[in-house]
């Protein structure tokens, strides 16, 4: 078996210490770490680990100090630091005098920022290691993408893959693109498929981004649970969502975005009426509304989500539904089922 090549002593020097990682947005956390790992050296491995998780996961303190047997350099992920209590970071701060020297530890901060300022614990800027990642140049921070660092996003996209974009088309992109950026990359792929050999994007194909703004899934699914008498506004909002999506081009329809969507909220309204919220990964100001639903919907009723969406999804997939009519089909059963109407099972059974 051969051996894998070793990083020399100049590239652990280079990669010494620990970072810090203060970034609301996933995907850019996910960029920033595989590019630590890539100025390590082939080989790297990645271990990541949960800060909001309860109770802390106990096989972090082994991954932080211990050398493993190749030594095979490892990039070691906390994800979500933010939560961890003031303890937690003290013996993270112990630990640390004991990093193996193949392990780079890597803590992400994932708070939304407010007022332009990153949510740094008060407590965490007067541990060792934060003075020690100030005075080492370790932190990097990002708002995530905003109305103020999407361009230097797209510009540095197109030149990556040696694309050219006229003036329009950046500020057409700017407004059309949301501010997600795992969401930005899909969109700007479709972009890059459609500037072919041209390997030039002009305003017109600004066309092909699937519009974000007009109604945010979740909000759209709670909608769909609202009673039409208290709701009527929002409930009303929601069928023409659906009624409008006959008229939009094939690219833009919901159908199979909305079916994904409602895949992944089954399995955490799962967890939800589990009680296993520790791991529900979503926005917290979503978390208690998605848990009343599951509550309510018991096991059966969250099975019965995820037969509905199944069912939609094969017919339409095996041409034995057309994605219109499958469409209204799906939307009407799920409103009935989340308002707790015939479709819903009988009784909330746990």
């Amino acid at each position: 078996m051969p051996q894998q090549a070793r990083p020399n002593a100049s590239a652990r020097r280079a990669w010494r210490g620990h970072r810090v990682l203060i970034c609301p947005d996933a995907e850019l956390l996910r960029r920033r770490i595989a590019k630590l790992a890539a100025g390590m050296g082939p080989g790297v491995e990645r271990k990541i680990f949960w800060g909001d998780d309860e109770p802390f996961p106990q096989a972090f303190w082994p991954q932080l100090t211990t050398r493993n047997l190749f030594s095979t350099p490892t990039v070691v992920v906390l994800r979500r630091a933010e939560s961890l209590k003031a303890e937690v970071w003290d013996r993270i701060d112990e630990g640390l005098k004991l990093q193996a020297s193949t392990v780079l530890p890597v803590f992400c901060l994932e708070g939304r920022w407010k007022d332009a300022k990153p949510p740094v614990p008060a407590f965490l800027t007067k541990r060792g290691l934060w003075t020690a990642a100030e005075s080492g140049g370790w932190i990097w921070q990002s708002p995530g993408l905003t109305d103020s660092t999407l361009p230097k996003f797209i510009d540095t996209w197109a030149a990556e893959k040696g694309l050219t974009l006229d003036a329009r088309a950046q500020s057409a992109l700017c407004d059309a693109l949301p501010r997600d950026a795992f969401a930005v990359g899909l969109e700007l792929g479709k972009l890059e498929l459609a500037a072919g050999e041209t390997r030039r994007i002009d305003a017109t194909m600004v066309e092909l981004i699937a519009p974000h703004g007009d109604m945010e899934f979740f909000d759209f699914i709670r909608a769909l649970s609202a009673d039409p008498a208290a709701e009527p506004e929002a409930v009303r909002g929601a069928w023409s969502r659906v009624l409008d999506d006959r008229l939009r081009p094939a690219n833009d329809k919901i159908l199979f975005q909305l079916l994904g969507y409602m895949s992944w909220q089954a399995r955490q309204m799962w967890l939800l009426n589990e009680g296993e919220e520790h791991k529900v990964r979503m926005n917290p100001r979503d978390k208690p509304a998605l848990a009343c639903i599951a509550k309510r919907l018991g096991r059966a009723g969250i099975a019965r989500v995820i037969e509905l969406t199944l069912d939609a999804n094969l017919g339409v997939i095996s041409g034995q539904r057309r994605p219109d009519d499958t469409l209204e089909a799906y939307v009407a059963q799920l409103s009935e089922l989340l308002r707790g109407g015939p479709s819903a099972p009988a009784g909330n059974a746990q």
